[in-house]
């Protein structure tokens, strides 16, 4: 019996021990970027939209455009020291969203899957084809907007959606669309 009591005890104690030594590193996280139009003035919703989701506890963070390449090249860096959290997911709104190709492609380039892009009425200048990289491409414009389209190497699906009663800087700032984006991002990062 005094064996026995010594058994148990001596493995709860190492048990115990064992336990303490232990880190718990939690599951890594999804990456949601979020790209502002020009001069960042009139993308005020992609800000409310990184918000909300935060408060869904999806990792977001909103940048200004022309920060995609940096951005871009963190990633790439980071991957090859195992420290990327998948999946990648990136919007843009107006010159932001005229980025995304560009983006999206360059992770490509590198071997990293962009999960899911969408843009918002990507303007100013025809975007480039999507060539490498985005999984699935979804682009909320205005009707006589510029589209998204494939380019040679693409194997992914792109969906080019019309939203009606809504002009270019107020794209963003709708709530349904803002409902759009937001499901869609969440459904893709599973949250």
């Amino acid at each position: 019996m005094r064996a026995l009591k010594k058994t148990i005890m001596g493995t709860v104690l190492g048990t115990a021990i064992i336990g303490s030594a232990i880190t718990v590193t939690p599951a890594a996280a999804e990456e949601v970027y979020m790209i502002r139009g020009f001069l960042n003035v009139f993308s005020a919703g992609m800000n409310q939209m990184t918000s909300k989701l935060k408060r869904a506890g999806v990792r977001a963070t909103a940048h200004s455009n022309g920060e995609w390449s940096k951005i871009a090249d963190d990633i790439i860096r980071r991957n090859k020291r195992g420290k990327v959290s998948f999946p990648i997911v990136v919007a843009g709104h107006s010159l932001g969203g005229v980025e995304l190709p560009q983006f999206a492609n360059k992770l490509g380039k590198a071997g990293i899957p962009v999960k899911l892009v969408i843009g918002l009425d990507a303007g100013f200048a025809n975007p480039q084809p999507f060539r490498k990289g985005a999984q699935s491409v979804i682009h909320y414009k205005i009707p006589n907007g510029n589209s998204f389209r494939r380019g040679a190497g693409f194997k992914g699906s792109i969906s080019n959606r019309i939203i009606s009663g809504v002009d270019h800087v107020g794209i963003d700032k709708s709530p349904k669309v803002q409902r759009l984006v937001i499901a869609n991002i969440r459904k893709a990062v599973g949250k």
